[in-house]
């Protein structure tokens, strides 16, 4: 923590009673305890170290600006440092660890700023409810641990905003995805960093049938658009794909998948079936951080950047709390699914306030 704080030049020159480094903590505290207003934040933080300073002269707007001093991109950065892969060797399919991509979005207060920045559902004269921050995240599925995030607005589209992904989809991982993620230069693109690629797509891609195999799935070739209206851009070259159709007890609704683990012998049809169901576990970690962490409709922050800020801190207090429940569950002997996110958030927000837990200064008591 204290390297992203100086590579990011927020070391203070002089010494202050909110630094950059306990703001950090004071953030992640914020998260961890999100219908507490700020004050009470700093109270609890004050009785699990109690060898704090005094906090005379500290209310809620030297604690805004100090937030506003340190900036958003500090929590992006501790969140990209901090966060690794947390599933292990028995949990992956066939040598390959299983991620998911999807997105979710988050109300944020109805300010003037966030407002412009994030945008509403509706129409332009009659916009409704609260402006809508998306994030777009990718999710290891064993573990339930987000490794990567972008933030972007109600009107973004996921797909856009997944483009921005920059880590741990590279060689060595399946990536999971429903239709809306589809793109023939997006596919190549994540297939150039060694990503292997499991997504569901409709009737109308890959429909050029080049060999039918053993198990009923077919190798297709797909090629870009003619009638894409970007034109003069130039299209994505053409991509030998396999497809896996099948239905779920007897439904009419046939699933259709597309793969780039063309071997039928090593990768069955079946199993791929099998696993793409485990793409709705990035919809658990969205209910992990929407309903249990955050615990409250709307975020706090009225500008753009606090809410950038504010939604970082989320996902690092999640991953934290996710690699305590790895280390649990492999104490226990157990998989990381058996065990409760809840119960482990009420512990590490007993830890906060414990004396003898958790330190806003950085060191274990």
């Amino acid at each position: 923590m204290d390297q992203v704080v100086d590579e990011a030049g927020c070391t203070e020159r002089r010494r202050r009673l909110l630094s950059a480094r306990f703001t950090v903590y004071f953030i992640l505290a914020l998260c961890l305890f999100p219908r507490v207003d700020y004050l009470e934040v700093l109270r609890l933080l004050k009785a699990g170290e109690p060898a704090l300073r005094p906090w005379s002269g500290v209310n809620k707007s030297s604690l805004s600006r100090a937030r506003q001093r340190l900036g958003w991109t500090v929590m992006r950065d501790l969140f990209h440092a901090m966060t690794r892969p947390l599933g292990h060797g028995p949990e992956f399919f066939h040598g390959l660890r299983v991620l998911a991509v999807d997105g979710m979005l988050l109300a944020v207060p109805d300010s003037a700023g966030n407002r412009e920045a994030f945008g509403k559902c509706g129409s332009q004269r009659t916009p409704m409810g609260y402006p809508m921050a998306r994030v777009v995240a990718v999710a290891e599925c064993s573990s339930h641990a987000v490794l990567d995030a972008v933030i972007g607005g109600w009107k973004d589209s996921e797909r856009i905003v997944s483009d921005q992904f920059e880590r741990h989809v590279d060689d060595g991982t399946l990536l999971l995805a429903d239709r809306g993620f589809w793109g023939l230069a997006r596919w190549h693109r994540l297939r150039d960093r060694g990503a292997h690629l499991l997504w569901r797509t409709d009737r109308r891609i890959a429909r050029r049938v080049e060999d039918v195999l053993a198990d009923g799935s077919y190798l297709a070739r797909i090629e870009a658009n003619k009638h894409s209206k970007s034109r003069g851009s130039v299209k994505a070259p053409p991509a030998l794909v396999r497809v896996v159709e099948y239905r779920i007890d007897g439904r009419a609704e046939v699933i259709r998948l597309i793969t780039s683990l063309t071997d039928h012998k090593k990768y069955p049809a079946a199993e791929l079936a099998e696993l793409y169901a485990r793409r709705w576990e990035i919809e658990i970690v969205f209910d992990e951080i929407k309903t249990h962490q955050r615990d409250r409709p709307v975020l706090r922050s009225q500008t753009p950047d606090g809410i950038r800020q504010e939604i970082f801190a989320h996902l690092i207090v999640h991953h934290a709390t996710r690699d305590l429940l790895v280390e649990a569950a492999r104490i226990a002997q157990c998989t990381a699914e058996r065990t409760s996110f809840t119960r482990a958030l009420h512990v590490v927000r007993r830890s906060v306030i414990s004396p003898t837990g958790f330190s806003p200064l950085g060191t274990q008591t």
